[in-house]
């Protein structure tokens, strides 16, 4: 039976026949302004389109035999769905308790024990069997743990880690890698990012969906890494958000896997008595671009992330023009690349220090903007050195551009000025 929750308004517009439902009104009683709507209708179409003439918007029918239909207006989205059978009922097929809530007629109503679990703002499923009618919902019960600060009380951890092992044993009964893709990437752009991995490892979820970090759990590293590789991973991943809360997508998924290659790189070197991972970045970056594209992400995201676990072993140079040419050359990757190795030193022990001091270098000498096109054309170049179309134009243009970045040349005269010494005597060795 239904239990009263609370008294309030609902603060969007509520066609007839539908009741708002699941994570929006959960989110109202959380003290969280809903970011997408969800209704049940009797009529899903026509309430749909009632709201479409209300607030406009566009509106797509995204399972029509099913009666799912979706409205987009105003960056918010508003899903409908059929009411089948009685309002309880369908509170019923619901994964958790704090998502199986309605409203209607100005007051909020949820099952037996929701009350409790919003005061005590934990995540317990309406009944465990319902986590395998969408396969997806222990990913989701770990993401808006995180995302949420909810609490998983051991019943739930132990649910959640059965599901875990029921989707290792049938990897068939994994849901579509688009909607993994969506759940993992809203739990690594939460403030908790770190927090939600290790429940991902906990529960058992980090072998079902990323089986290559998984084999860092447990992985000594000696030498400066205090923390097994694991360990160390989350430790990164807290340290650039605590250094750049802002941090992209990208930023995220470099820090998670730029020690991914470790595990087939791991060899005990005898001589000084500890291991060594060489060449790790370099596999590491073809681990991530192997995995992020079966989780369907776009190229140009895979190949920002690949690249940034390539070049976080990079040694920055001291000297400031070295260290901007160093930068230019890495632009792409600004300013994600400076803040992942500066976490990845805070997720060590000993070397610490180097983060600020990375940092501070990285700030000074990009405090005047590195250049982004060379002061002079292609044609300019080919007129002023008497060289026909190829590649010694673009080494010129390659060398000013270097030039540039170092601040020996600012004007155009003295960029013809460059470029004639450089055809005499050719370019400096830049790092």
């Amino acid at each position: 039976m239904l239990r009263l929750l609370a008294h309030r308004d609902f603060p969007f517009y509520t066609p007839k026949g539908a009741f708002p439902a699941g994570g929006a009104v959960r989110d109202l009683l959380l003290g969280r302004r809903p970011a997408d709507l969800d209704y049940v209708a009797l009529d899903p179409e026509k309430a749909a389109r009632e709201t479409q003439r209300r607030l406009g918007g566009s509106l797509f029918p995204l399972d029509p035999e099913r009666g799912h239909y979706r409205l987009v207006v105003g960056g918010r989205t508003l899903d409908f769905t059929p009411l089948e059978g009685s309002l309880e009922e369908d509170l019923l097929k619901r994964d958790f308790r704090l998502n199986a809530l309605l409203w209607k007629g100005g007051a909020v109503f949820g099952l037996k024990g929701a009350e409790e679990d919003l005061r005590r703002r934990v995540l317990i499923p309406v009944r465990e069997e319902n986590l395998y009618e969408d396969h997806l919902r222990s990913l989701r019960g770990v993401r808006l743990a995180a995302t949420l600060g909810l609490g998983l009380p051991q019943g739930t951890r132990k649910a959640l880690s059965r599901h875990a092992r029921f989707l290792r044993d049938h990897p068939e009964a994994l849901p579509a890698r688009e909607r993994v893709r969506e759940e993992l990437s809203k739990l690594l752009l939460s403030p908790r990012a770190a927090f939600g991995l290790r429940l991902l490892e906990r529960v058992g979820l980090l072998g079902v969906y990323w089986p290559e970090l998984a084999l860092l759990v447990g992985l000594e590293q000696g030498g400066v890494h205090h923390l097994p590789a694991w360990e160390h991973t989350l430790s990164v991943v807290f340290h650039l958000l605590w250094l750049w809360p802002e941090a992209s997508l990208e930023a995220r998924l470099a820090a998670l896997y730029h020690d991914v290659g470790k595990a087939l790189t791991r060899r005990f070197d005898l001589e000084a008595g500890r291991y060594r991972f060489l060449g790790h970045a370099e596999v590491g970056a073809e681990i991530a671009r192997a995995s992020l594209l079966w989780l369907r992400f776009p190229k140009e995201t895979v190949e920002k992330v690949a690249l940034l676990v390539r070049r976080h072993m990079d040694r920055p140079p001291e000297e400031r023009k070295a260290l901007r040419r160093f930068l230019l050359k890495r632009q792409d990757l600004l300013p994600d690349l400076l803040y992942l190795m500066s976490a990845d030193r805070l997720g060590a022990k000993g070397v610490e220090g180097e983060a600020h001091t990375l940092l501070e270098a990285f700030q000074e000498a990009l405090a005047e903007p590195l250049p982004q096109r060379p002061l002079l054309s292609g044609e300019e170049v080919m007129a002023l050195l008497g060289l026909p179309p190829g590649p010694e134009v673009g080494k010129a243009l390659k060398a000013l551009l270097l030039a540039q970045a170092e601040g020996r040349v600012r004007t155009e005269e003295e960029a013809r000025a460059f470029l004639l010494y450089w055809r005499e005597h050719g370019a400096p060795n830049a790092p």
